[in-house]
C-alpha cells in the first residue's frame, strides 16, 4: 500500500473528533461530580473527609489501570453491542478518564471557592482557564484508548501504518501523530493563557 498524506488526512481529523468528544464527555461528567464534591470539603458538610479520602484515591490510580479494570469488569458482566458508539472499550476508557477528570474539577473548583470567601475574585475567575486545561490534557490522554481498540487518532494512525510496506512512510505517520498532540496541547496552552492575559488581567 503507498501512502497519500491527502487521502489519511480526513480520516485523521474525524477520528481526532472521537479524541475531543470523549475528552468533553469526560470533563462534563467531571463537572457534575467535581462540582458539588469540592462544595461538600468547602463547606464541611456532612461527610467530607470521607470526599476527601475518595479524592486521594481517585488522584493515586492511573488512567491505564482504571481503564484495563473497567474492561475486564464490563467484558465479564455486561453484555455490550460493540458496534454501538458506547462499545466497551470506549466505556472503560471514559471511566479512566473520569477518575482524573473528577479529581482536576475538584482542586479547581476547591481553590475556587477559597478564593471567592476570601473575596479574591478575580483569582478565582482562574477557574474557567483551569478548567479549560484539563479538557485539553484529558483530550490528549484520550490516546491510550488505542490500547484497548477504540477508534480514536492512534489507533486510526497505528492500523494506516500497519499496511504500509515503506518503512519511512511509517516514521512519518509516527512523527506526524506526535507532532500533531505536542502542537495541540502547546497552541491550546497558548491560547488560554493570552486569554488570561489579556481578559483576567
Amino acid at each position: 500500500m503507498k501512502f497519500d498524506f491527502f487521502s489519511f488526512l480526513p480520516g485523521f481529523l474525524h477520528a481526532f473528533l472521537q479524541n475531543l468528544w470523549m475528552g468533553l464527555l469526560a470533563v462534563l461528567i467531571g463537572l457534575i461530580v467535581g462540582i458539588p464534591l469540592a462544595r461538600i470539603v468547602h463547606r464541611k458538610l456532612f461527610l467530607y473527609k470521607l470526599v476527601k479520602v475518595v479524592l486521594v484515591f481517585l488522584r493515586a490510580l492511573p488512567v491505564f489501570i482504571v481503564m484495563y479494570i473497567a474492561l475486564g469488569v464490563l467484558t465479564m458482566t455486561v453484555l455490550i453491542d460493540e458496534t454501538n458508539l458506547f462499545s466497551a472499550p470506549v466505556i472503560s476508557l471514559l471511566v479512566g478518564l473520569c477518575f482524573s477528570s473528577i479529581s482536576g474539577v475538584f482542586d479547581a473548583t476547591l481553590d475556587y471557592f477559597r478564593l471567592l470567601a476570601a473575596g479574591q475574585r478575580r483569582q478565582a475567575l482562574l477557574i474557567i482557564p483551569n478548567i479549560f486545561r484539563l479538557f485539553v490534557n484529558v483530550a490528549a490522554t484520550t490516546a491510550v484508548g488505542a490500547a484497548l481498540g477504540v477508534k480514536e487518532v492512534v489507533s486510526y494512525s497505528l492500523l494506516t501504518a500497519e499496511r504500509l510496506s515503506n518503512t519511512n512512510e511509517r516514521m512519518f505517520i509516527v512523527f506526524f501523530v506526535s507532532l500533531f498532540f505536542v502542537c495541540f496541547v502547546l497552541l491550546s496552552r497558548w491560547a488560554m493563557n493570552y486569554i488570561v492575559r489579556t481578559r483576567l488581567h
